[in-house]
């Protein structure tokens, strides 16, 4: 089963850069699901949870996978994103 963390310690500038200029340690989270908790005061929970996974779908950054006002909800869309194949290999 994949891990799944909620609000990781991420290097800073990860989700700003260039996929091509990541640095080892950046490069580490290749393929890793997270989710972020964003303050939303006008949710029932007054939170927000997007999934992320740096999989080189995009140019920069890491993926967003969805954003759901409910953790569960958030943490089975992370399990079904850790169990997809990479789009593409690129470390």
């Amino acid at each position: 089963m994949t891990e799944i963390r909620l609000n990781p310690e991420l290097p800073p500038r990860f989700f700003e850069c260039d996929n091509e200029d990541l640095t080892p340690e950046e490069r580490s989270w290749s393929g890793k699901v997270f989710i972020r908790e964003t303050p939303a005061p006008d949710t029932d929970n007054g939170a927000v949870y997007a999934v992320y996974r740096l999989d080189a779908s995009t140019g920069s950054g890491p993926t967003r996978y969805g954003v759901f006002t409910d953790l569960e909800q958030a943490r089975k869309k992370a399990r079904d994103v850790g169990d997809l194949k990479p789009i593409m290999e690129f470390f």
